[in-house]
């Protein structure tokens, strides 16, 4: 069987969806209403965007299959002027969520934060781990 993009979208929102961090605007989705009450609010919350990399044959026997991989990476928002702790808390607890998760053939390694800094209202963390499918 070969992994689908949409099978990658499924596990990380599914995954995701456990989380009782803040709320979360997904690519492409239209913005929830805890979403926009948040922002509006000036209150944390997280984009979720996927980066898919390569994929790569990883068949054998005469069985073709792929590997697919990339990169699901979360912006973490909070208010500025409130130092990095509450992003930095925030994106620690994305750390039990995803790091080294395996739901069937789907798997994360480990994650990395980047620290975005100030910006239009906002002090912005990215957390983010490679994932892999196949």
């Amino acid at each position: 069987m070969n992994p689908t993009f949409e099978g990658i979208r499924l596990a990380i929102e599914r995954r995701l969806a456990s989380w009782d961090g803040v709320p979360v605007e997904y690519d492409g989705a239209p913005q929830s209403p805890a979403l926009k009450a948040a922002i509006e609010a000036k209150e944390s919350w997280a984009r979720c965007t996927i980066q898919h990399g390569d994929s790569i044959p990883a068949g054998n026997d005469g069985n073709p299959c792929v590997r697919r991989t990339g990169r699901v990476v979360f912006q973490v928002f909070t208010p500025e002027r409130r130092g990095s702790r509450p992003a930095t808390l925030l994106a620690d607890s994305l750390v039990p969520l995803f790091e080294y998760y395996q739901d069937g053939h789907f798997e994360t390694q480990a994650m990395s934060v980047q620290r975005i800094g100030e910006s239009d209202g906002w002090y912005q963390y990215n957390a983010s781990t490679p994932f892999r499918m196949g």
